[in-house]
């Protein structure tokens, strides 16, 4: 009956996201196709809070550790069952008269004295074979016991190892949760920052199709050669080109996220901007702290523990089985030390990028003042009569640009402080 829920709740799971389909193949009339025919939400605009919580409900992976889970609890508490059940096989000893001495003395009421000799003969001949088969049958109920027994210990350590399993699976979907997050950001953040710098080159495009119309008057004039003309037109011929490219890589992502997060894709969706990206430096949480913290490291010291249970409680034959056991638990000590200087290392690198990150920040908003204290002196310039409009607005595109390096360095900052958070909760990637 059990196994009977698991999987009802298990296809009710799956059916909850999608609507499978059933489907022959044209080739090969044995062969099934089963597809899923998504059921998509329309949506016109989105912000960061909406995909990740739509990125965390929607995540297959997700749903296929809780299955996970759901069938180690399920085979554990069979195999509980089943050791609960077993039981051991037993027989009564017992001896029968089996020499002429004891068959003509038994001492026993129930059982005569015998003094016939024919009497005697038969009974102790009779008695002997029963009392070999009685033996037999006392060794026959010790084997079976045996092998109850190393039963009963190979089924109570398989449920021990999956008791431990279930442990690992509920940290594997916290860890899970956390990288799902971060993915999420990570992508999200991509399309803002392809979406900003593509109205950028668009605005760019403007003023470079201006500088040709320019250059195409000058050379009406014979002020500009036909070799300045060519460059002004390869050059918006190369923008336009990486545009198209920009472009192309901005809707596959968008595909990509609204595949991810089950939504209806439109090259239109709005991407509202992350409200209040705070610049602050870097606030780091000692090594070994995040190591205690640290799924994978949680998850490698129940493996030890593990290894450690089984050489209490594992059967074994002969010393080489004891010795496998050892082994084991050293493999698993050297596994959880490897892990320990790989997680170091990457706490380092996080807080390494995520600080390089915050430089580059600072470093953009000094370009980004210099820039605007130079486009002061320009409009100055200008309404005094000394540069033409034209040469004001080209200006301000170095402006426009230095604000669009800049919100890339900001989201870039704000992806590894967040991954540089993740860490305090036990996510080291």
């Amino acid at each position: 009956m059990k196994k009977t829920l698991i999987s009802l709740s298990a296809a009710l799971l799956l059916l909850s996201s999608s609507a499978y389909v059933y489907a022959d193949s044209l080739l090969d009339p044995d062969q099934n196709v089963y597809v899923n025919e998504d059921v998509l939400e329309t949506v016109s605009s989105v912000n960061l809070d909406y995909v990740l919580d739509k990125a965390l409900k929607d995540s297959h992976n997700l749903s296929l550790l809780a299955l996970k889970y759901a069938a180690q609890g399920s085979k554990k508490s069979d195999l509980e069952q089943q050791m609960d059940k077993m039981s051991s096989a037993s027989f009564a000893p017992g001896h029968l008269p089996s020499t002429p001495e004891e068959v003509t003395n038994t001492g026993n009421p129930l059982l005569p004295n015998l003094t016939e000799p024919a009497d005697i003969a038969w009974t102790v001949m009779q008695n002997n074979v029963m009392n070999q088969m009685m033996q037999g049958m006392g060794a026959l109920a010790g084997g079976m016991n045996a092998i109850i027994s190393a039963q009963r210990a190979q089924m109570n350590t398989a449920a021990h190892q999956l008791g431990t399993d279930q442990r690992n699976s509920l940290l594997q979907t916290d860890e899970a949760k956390a990288g799902i997050r971060l993915q999420t950001i990570a992508q999200y953040v991509q399309l803002l920052g392809q979406k900003k710098q593509l109205a950028f080159m668009q605005e760019y495009k403007g003023v470079m199709e201006k500088e040709l119309l320019r250059a195409t008057l000058l050379s009406q004039q014979g002020l500009a050669s036909s070799e300045d003309l060519l460059t002004a037109q390869k050059a918006i011929n190369k923008q336009k080109d990486d545009t198209a490219i920009l472009l192309n890589n901005y809707r596959l992502g968008l595909v990509q996220l609204s595949t991810d997060i089950g939504i209806s894709y439109d090259p239109n969706l709005i991407l509202q901007d992350i409200d209040s990206i705070s610049v602050q430096p870097i606030a780091e949480t000692d090594t070994m702290t995040l190591l205690k913290s640290s799924y994978q490291m949680k998850s490698s010291a129940n493996n030890i523990d593990e290894a450690v249970w089984e050489t209490d409680h594992t059967v074994t034959q002969n010393t080489y089985g004891e010795t496998y056991l050892g082994v084991n638990v050293a493999i698993n000590g050297q596994k959880n030390e490897q892990m320990q200087l790989d997680l170091t290392k990457k706490i380092q690198s996080t807080y390494n990028d995520a600080k390089n990150a915050y430089a580059a920040v600072l470093t953009e908003q000094r370009n980004l003042t210099d820039v605007q204290a130079d486009m002061k002196k320009m409009k100055f310039r200008y309404e005094a009569g000394v540069i033409s409009k034209h040469d004001l607005n080209k200006f301000q595109i170095k402006v426009d640009q230095n604000e669009t390096t800049l919100a890339a360095a900001k989201l870039k900052y704000y992806v590894l402080t967040e991954k540089a958070k993740a860490m305090d909760t036990g996510f080291i990637q």
